[in-house]
């Protein structure tokens, strides 16, 4: 326990004296994280933003003039069983066609309603909608017509599968050089201090006793940075949604209100576990300790 202290100790006092290299560690890593939650926080709007924009599609099922009042509620709950359907909402051919004479500019009075029973369906899983329109599309008895904007609804999806590979490519490239970067600033944290580091292997200190201190000083640096990032991506998200609502108002009910204190936390985690990765890798590559 005792050594354990005295290794903190060490490390604060390693930080005090090396105040440049300090800096330019917690610097690095601040930016490091900032690019990595800037790109985090824009990939989570664009896919919040793509799934509501695909929940919106609507699927019109028609149903058959023949088809009776009665009938209609089983139809429903055959529709709502069907696998990827978030809500069914029926609307009678009387409604549908008052919605529809509504607007017109001419007496609607005596003129046969044609209009159709009607069933609108919302999807909670968008890449099922072209499967279900098939399958409702086949109850020939009961459907007349199925109505689907796959075109639109295929370009959204197209649009959802590419954001998850730019977030799976993107993220995993930023982490890499993220990594690399803090690795570098802290190697030459490393390389500034050999001559303390050689002394200390000559008076038979063992690895972990020399590998600790600069364990303890990456994640320092770490956690200060990600305090940092988390601070400024805050205030980047607080600052972009006041944009996009003052400048683009119809798009704010795209995006979703994210919780900066999780966030941040996980900011604050995420450069504690790169400080720690970058001191690792500088140190087996300079000390040579197994």
């Amino acid at each position: 326990m005792r050594s354990f202290i005295f290794l903190i100790r060490e490390a604060f006092i390693n930080l005090r004296r090396h105040g440049l290299m300090t800096v330019a560690a917690v610097t690095t890593i601040a930016v490091t994280l900032c690019l990595l939650g800037a790109f985090a926080l824009t990939f989570y709007q664009m896919r919040i933003a793509t799934n509501r924009a695909a929940g919106e599609f609507e699927m019109h099922v028609y149903c058959r003039e023949q088809v009776t009042k009665d009938e209609l509620p089983g139809i429903e709950q055959r529709l709502k069983a069907l696998s990827g359907v978030a809500s069914v909402r029926y609307v009678s051919k009387e409604r549908a066609f008052a919605e529809y004479a509504k607007d017109l500019p001419i007496d609607t009075q005596g003129i046969p309603n044609k209009f159709n029973e009607t069933f609108v369906l919302k999807m909670s899983d968008p890449k099922r909608a072209t499967a279900v329109a098939s399958t409702v599309r086949g109850w020939h008895g009961e459907v007349q017509e199925v109505s689907l904007p796959e075109a639109e609804m295929g370009g959204v999806l197209k649009i959802m599968d590419f954001l998850r590979m730019l977030g799976i490519v993107g993220g995993t490239l930023l982490l890499f050089g993220a990594l690399l970067v803090v690795s570098n600033t802290i190697r030459i944290s490393v390389f500034t201090r050999r001559r303390e580091i050689r002394i200390m292997q000559i008076v038979g200190a063992t690895p972990w006793f020399i590998r600790l201190p600069l364990l303890f000083e990456g994640l320092i640096h770490g956690i200060i940075g990600g305090l940092i990032a988390g601070l400024a991506l805050a205030l980047i998200d607080r600052s972009t949604r006041s944009l996009v609502a003052d400048v683009i108002p119809m798009l704010s009910r795209y995006f979703t209100q994210v919780d900066m204190v999780y966030f941040g936390l996980t900011a604050v985690a995420a450069g504690a576990l790169i400080g720690v990765a970058g001191s690792l890798l500088s140190i087996r590559r300079y000390l040579r300790v197994a």
